[in-house]
């Protein structure tokens, strides 16, 4: 077993090509454990309140539903754009981190605000490039029908219907939830580190050495419960839109409503009609989902720059 190294602590170099392809490979190992978990927590925050009931239960009624109606195979709708977006993001989110990094270094910032204000600045970067395989992921997780969409023909649709701003329908938002994200994630990440590195000792050394391995699923789940509300509105925004909508949604009327609305209004509007609930609808998918995700994400990431560091 390797010596873990810290690659994203201030003051780092690191060359891009190893960040692109280090980020790339955890983007992919997080992709491939949490699939099936990323279109159940889709699927419940593109659904309006309908009576369903509460949290937890919601997971078995949609779950089933998917496989009595579509198959097993449903789970992995959008899979490919899926990947394509795990795979980008954290490629452009690990190499812009490191870029910025260095970048700001000699701006004198301390460890944890540097690590704060870096990570929202990667998150920033990276979701602007990797948002319309966003898009496409969520609109091909929405069909509930036994038939799946194809790529093609959805980027034929959005193309036809709404130009090249239906690939970044939301995306302003979603450049403001996942800087925020990153932002909470990073300067968890780090504080956790460092406070274990300056406070390691004989008799701690063991109960640090789990909270530092903890670091980035700790970091994962507070950010996550900070701006999921955020990310339910922003997940209708992109579906809303959608030529399929009557055809996949039993709410075509509640999504009608929303065109011509900015992000705060829908916000609003859910709020009003359905509940604050509604907003964290899947929630508990989420922070399941978060956990697996954060961990190979970090881990992938530093195991790969481990590797390539003796390239």
């Amino acid at each position: 077993m390797f010596k873990e190294e810290d690659s994203l602590r201030k003051g780092q170099s690191v060359a891009v090509w190893k960040t692109l392809f280090a980020g790339a490979v955890s983007g992919l190992l997080a992709r491939t454990v949490t699939a099936p978990m990323d279109t159940i927590k889709i699927r419940l925050q593109l659904t309006p309140a309908n009576g369903m009931k509460p949290f937890g239960s919601q997971v078995l009624e949609v779950a089933k539903g998917m496989i009595k109606n579509e198959g097993i195979r449903a789970f992995w709708k959008g899979n490919i754009p899926g990947s394509l977006l795990y795979v980008t993001y954290g490629a452009g989110q690990f190499s812009s981190y490191s870029f910025y990094n260095t970048y700001l270094e000699p701006f004198g910032l301390g460890a944890r605000l540097h690590s704060l204000v870096v990570g929202a600045l990667a998150g920033m970067t990276s979701s602007l490039f990797s948002y319309p395989f966003d898009v496409l992921r969520t609109r091909l997780v929405a069909n509930n029908q036994m038939q799946s969409m194809t790529i093609t023909r959805e980027v034929r649709d959005i193309w036809k219907l709404e130009g090249l701003p239906g690939f970044f329908k939301g995306s302003i938002a979603s450049m403001a939830t996942i800087t925020v994200t990153a932002s909470i994630t990073f300067g968890v990440y780090e504080t956790i580190r460092i406070y274990c590195d300056e406070n390691e000792n004989a008799t701690t050394k063991w109960k640090l050495s789990a909270l530092n391995h903890s670091a980035g699923t700790i970091g994962g789940v507070v950010a996550k419960i900070s701006t999921f509300p955020l990310e339910t509105i922003r997940r209708r925004m992109q579906f809303m839109n959608s030529k399929h909508l009557e055809r996949f949604s039993k709410h075509s009327d509640v999504y009608g409503s929303y065109r011509g609305s900015g992000f705060a209004r829908i916000g609003l509007q859910i709020l009003r009609q359905e509940g604050i609930t509604s907003l964290y609808r899947g929630i508990l998918v989420a922070l399941s989902k978060t956990i697996p995700t954060t961990y190979m994400s970090f881990w992938g990431y530093e195991t790969a720059m481990h590797y390539l560091r003796q390239c």
